[in-house]
């Protein structure tokens, strides 16, 4: 049977696109159409900016009561769908990783029904490929080559936020879309490559807002304190799980608000701008984990949750 957007869907724009599947009794999952009835039964649909590296989508399932558990896998990784606050939907979120190869990619939604009845709907998609900048920064010579007093402290840190991030919590701790943690402009370096001090070449996973020191910097969306350290890279670090393995970080801040295992808020003050750990000035980087993929904060922003 074909499968594949249904001409409703292909008429929205690509933040809206969806895919829509009818699940009625055994019979195999089939796609609504703008001509024909909407069919009875689950419908999923996803949202997402671009199908390109370092973006999130959205799988949300509508459910008519038949659903017991829905996982949605794509590109490796596998996200539960979770309720959705308030509403008889449930959802997960899943990212393209920075640096995943353009090309076919199948998402698959499993759906286990009462009496443990098992439907899987498949959608081929195409990540497309996406050009990053590049740039060269000189920077302290300690955090290019770090001595070796501190490779000690350097991969206690990494392990230790790895060992947070990869909790999943099962449950969305969000409130509402995800908003800005200063309105400060971003110099747009998501995915930026970068030459420090002509011998190291690294990647930027997150967005550098330009935010003026000592300004505060606020949680984007409600979640609980994962990380709050000053870590030698990173400097003063938070690190916020918001559920269902989505994680935002701040880092390089001269003060931190919170404490690790504290509940905050959307828009809550969680520590000030500043320049501490791997920086060459006062600035904010913002970054987003999807279990293991790192997306756009800009994307983040767009999601219809």
């Amino acid at each position: 049977m074909k499968r594949g957007l249904s001409r409703r869907a292909r008429a929205l724009p690509p933040v809206l696109a969806a895919l829509a599947a009818g699940l009625a009794g055994l019979a195999p999952a089939r796609l609504a159409s703008q001509a024909a009835p909407q069919p009875a039964g689950p419908v999923i649909r996803l949202s997402y900016r671009a199908l390109q590296p370092g973006e999130p989508i959205l799988v949300v399932l509508e459910s008519d009561g038949t659903v017991r558990t829905a996982t949605a896998t794509f590109l490796g990784a596998t996200a539960e769908l979770r309720p959705a606050p308030g509403g008889a939907r449930s959802f997960a979120l899943i990212g393209i990783d920075v640096q995943a190869k353009p090309g076919p990619a199948r998402l698959t939604v499993k759906l286990i029904k009462a009496g443990g009845l098992v439907e899987n709907v498949r959608q081929d998609l195409v990540v497309a490929e996406r050009a990053f900048p590049s740039t060269k920064l000189q920077l302290k010579p300690e955090y290019v080559t770090p001595p070796a007093s501190a490779l000690a402290r350097i991969k206690r840190e990494t392990e230790l936020v790895a060992l947070a991030m990869s909790v999943v919590t099962p449950e969305w701790l969000g409130e509402g879309p995800f908003a800005l943690p200063h309105d400060a402009a971003s110099w747009g370096n998501f995915g930026q490559r970068r030459l420090n001090n002509n011998v190291l070449q690294s990647l930027h996973a997150g967005l550098d807002l330009r935010v003026p020191f000592g300004q505060p910097i606020r949680a984007s969306n409600a979640g609980a304190i994962a990380v709050a350290s000053d870590l030698y890279m990173g400097g003063k670090t938070v690190i916020i799980d918001h559920g269902l393995g989505v994680f935002s970080s701040y880092g390089h801040m001269s003060e931190l608000r919170v404490k690790r295992g504290e509940r905050v808020k959307k828009g809550q003050t969680i520590g000030l701008c500043g320049s501490t750990g791997r920086s060459t000035g006062p600035h904010l980087h913002w970054s987003f984990k999807i279990l293991d993929a790192r997306v756009d904060p800009e994307a983040m922003l767009r999601l219809p949750l």
